[in-house]
């Protein structure tokens, strides 16, 4: 695997002696279920101020107030803080069409916050961990090339190695990954059943895709006769540009440790493709319940896919819906299925965590399905064994409420959700996970919180 690396170790990573194992349940924001929490753990909470972030500690988060202001510790900006094993929290950037960085930091023997190693990596829509590593990934242009000179677009993957401090990067070709002839992106990657669970977005079809694969062109209208379309939406002339299979949800199953095994490919045409959506960004809807089941969750975004006048789309017809894969099956479960649109507010999905079981929280749109992550004010307690879906209460006023975090924290049997409001300081909210009652916990004095976690002093 080819190195393409750029660490600078103040205290070194790999200099600390972890001894981590593979991920599980509870590791990232979100992703948990009941508290592993032993004596001298602590809350770090991550905020911004003015423009600036910091990163502060909390003995609780059920109740009290904390404030960043000349306290903690200020970091660069993030768009994505990952919690690894108590041991480590990651720091990831996403610079839009260029190189992500990231850092990281841990707690020293006396409780400091320390930052590790700091990185710069290939582009990124969507990130996870997979044993010992957090991988990044993100569909492009790889140096595979035809007689014609065009380039097959593949996955472009990062793994930062958190017991060494390294980072490795490749690439895999994706072009006619699922068989129809698309290139494809991932959206969210679960571990579970010893093996690793990823979303599959197709993506429409490249020159090269066209020129390999002419016969799984659908429709010869779809194939874009002038270049067109602006930032992540820019397509060029002889491109499909958007997938012609948007009512399906594809999932690929990987057993190794890299995207190099050819995975064991899953598609169920009773939801559309399951992830969630802002700009470029692709959000995780794809999780595992505490026995193993694989639940996936789809906004139904193919609804917005239209056509123009100088170019023919394949607009998708189904409303945001869940679907299953039981625990070691290799097969969507054939009698599972429920649309999300007929329960709770009716409205469609924007993105979803785990909580606890096979509780999952499920935020909405509340004006409507888009791509841009806004009027999503909404948010409901999904059970998959019953398929029910109550509703939160106990949160802000909606008139006052502002936004919800990126990175719930689960534990004990609820989720902590960052809730801005117009009056007042950020709190964490305790959503219980079986009955969807909200109650504020701690109060953070700063602008907005972006994620909370735990970390163990480091011996």
């Amino acid at each position: 695997m080819k190195k393409n690396w750029i660490l600078k170790f103040g205290l070194a990573t790999m200099c600390l002696g972890f001894t981590l194992t593979s991920c599980s349940d509870d590791e990232t924001s979100g992703n948990g279920g009941g508290s592993d929490r032993e004596a001298g753990d602590m809350y770090v909470i991550a905020a911004t101020v003015d423009d600036a972030a910091y990163l502060v500690l909390a003995d609780t988060i059920s109740s009290g107030q904390v404030s960043v202001i000349n306290n903690g510790k200020e970091t660069e900006t993030s768009t994505y803080w990952i919690f690894k094993d108590k041991e480590m929290l990651i720091r990831l950037v996403y610079n839009q069409g260029n190189s992500g960085t990231g850092s990281t930091y841990y707690l020293d023997a006396n409780g400091n916050i320390v930052e590790g190693s700091t990185f710069a990596a290939l582009r990124f829509t969507t990130y996870g961990l997979w044993g010992k590593n957090v991988i990044t990934a993100s569909a492009g242009a790889t140096a595979t090339t035809d007689a014609n000179g065009y380039s097959a677009y593949g996955i472009l993957a990062n793994y930062f190695n958190t017991t060494s401090g390294e980072l490795s990067t490749n690439t895999y070709v994706s072009e006619n990954f699922l068989g129809n002839g698309e290139y494809v992106g991932f959206a969210g990657f679960v571990e579970a059943n010893d093996k690793l669970y990823t979303s599959v977005i197709p993506m429409g079809m490249s020159l090269y895709g066209i020129a390999a694969w002419p016969e799984l062109v659908t429709d010869t209208a779809l194939i874009a006769s002038a270049d067109g379309g602006t930032a992540s939406g820019a397509y060029t002339a002889g491109t499909i540009p958007s997938t012609q299979f948007p009512d399906s949800a594809f999932v690929a199953i990987y057993s190794g440790d890299d995207f190099s095994e050819a995975p064991t490919i899953l598609r169920t045409n009773k939801i559309g493709f399951a992830c969630g959506r802002m700009r470029s960004q692709y959000y995780q809807t794809i999780w595992a319940a505490d026995n193993g089941d694989i639940y996936l969750f789809s906004p139904g975004y193919g609804r917005l896919t239209t056509s123009s006048d100088d170019l023919k789309r394949i607009t998708g017809e189904l409303p945001s819906g869940v679907v299953r894969i039981k625990a070691g099956a290799t097969d969507f479960d054939a009698d599972y299925y429920y649309n999300l649109e007929e329960l709770g507010n009716k409205h469609p999905l924007y993105r979803c965590w785990h909580i606890t079981d096979d509780y999952f929280l499920l935020q909405f749109y509340t004006d409507g399905l888009n791509a841009r992550g806004t009027s999503t004010l909404e948010l409901g307690v999904f059970r998959g064994s019953t398929g029910e879906l109550t509703m939160v209460t106990g949160l802000p006023d909606a008139s006052i409420l502002s936004s919800f975090g990126s990175n719930p924290f689960a534990e004990d049997d609820a989720i902590y959700m960052p809730v801005t409001t117009t009056e007042g300081s950020p709190a964490l909210y305790r959503i219980e996970a079986s009955t969807a009652v909200a109650t504020k916990g701690i109060e953070i004095e700063a602008d907005a919180v972006n994620a909370v976690g735990l970390l163990s002093p480091q011996k």
